[in-house]
């Protein structure tokens, strides 16, 4: 396995990063010397009581906390990624805040669910509105900081294997995950001279309330990891530049394996 890369002072914003697979990149990063912008919508623990409260709950807050209880450096910054203005705001406080971006990790999703004809329109806009449009216009906001600094950089986004396959009743969920695949791999190009990497990343079926909530035909047989285990690959994506690792698709189950290895 190569070696963790060292992202002392480095600076990272995080969508998502309230809860799950978010939060637990969050962390890693910043075990890893990161300064952590968290971003999400979740503001304020709206949980209730139930089987999924473990799963669902979490504000920015919470994350930012744990990040400093354990000695390291983070913020929590609301951010609603269906607002434009939002965005654009979420990275100028982070640069107010740091002084510089180096990681863009766009983990927010949210599902859309339902036969075709059964769409509900809002909830479609919505999550193209955060699964596509979202991540090109963090990209689109935080890539002239991250440009002028003239020392690379690394952004990756996490998809799902539903951009790949069929799966009964998310015909607009896959779309908006394999849209997010070609936006990316299409913007590793555009950025490769700036030394910018630009990856997508496949955590696979991880121990979430997205997961928990929902009974995706094809995928019980799947084993669930817990979000802690995403961290060694994600904090391995955020060490990259285009020089060394870009413009893949990559799966958890096989980091140190098929990626994220010494070649010889």
């Amino acid at each position: 396995m190569e070696p963790a890369p060292d992202l002392t002072g480095k600076v990272a914003i995080v969508t998502g990063g309230s809860r799950g697979i978010g939060r637990a990149i969050c962390i890693g990063l910043a075990q890893a010397g990161v300064r952590v912008a968290v971003a999400s919508r979740t503001e304020a623990d709206t949980s209730s009581e139930s089987d999924y409260q473990r799963y669902a709950s979490g504000t920015i807050h919470e994350t930012a906390e744990t990040i400093r209880a354990q000695g390291g450096t983070a913020v929590g910054i609301r951010c609603d990624l269906s607002q434009a203005e939002e965005i654009e705001a979420l990275v100028g406080t982070t640069l107010e805040r740091f002084g510089r971006i180096d990681i863009l990790v766009s983990n927010a999703g949210i599902d859309c669910e339902a036969p075709v004809p059964d769409l509900d329109v809002d909830l479609l806009d919505r999550c193209l509105a955060v699964n596509v449009r979202a991540p090109l216009l963090l990209c689109k906001y935080a890539l002239p900081a991250i440009m002028a600094q003239n020392s690379g950089g690394s952004i990756f986004a996490i998809t799902s294997g539903s951009a790949r396959t069929y799966r009964s009743g998310r015909v607009a969920y896959s779309m908006s995950k394999a849209a997010l695949e070609r936006m990316f791999l299409s913007l590793a190009e555009e950025v490769r001279a700036e030394n910018i990497a630009v990856n997508l990343f496949g955590p696979g079926r991880v121990d979430t309330w997205m997961n928990r909530r929902g009974d995706w035909p094809g995928t019980a047989h799947i084993p669930m990891v817990q979000p802690e285990e995403v961290i060694p690959a994600a904090v391995w994506l955020a060490g990259q530049t285009a020089q060394t690792f870009t413009g893949q698709v990559v799966e958890r189950a096989e980091f140190g394996a098929t990626w994220g290895t010494i070649e010889s």
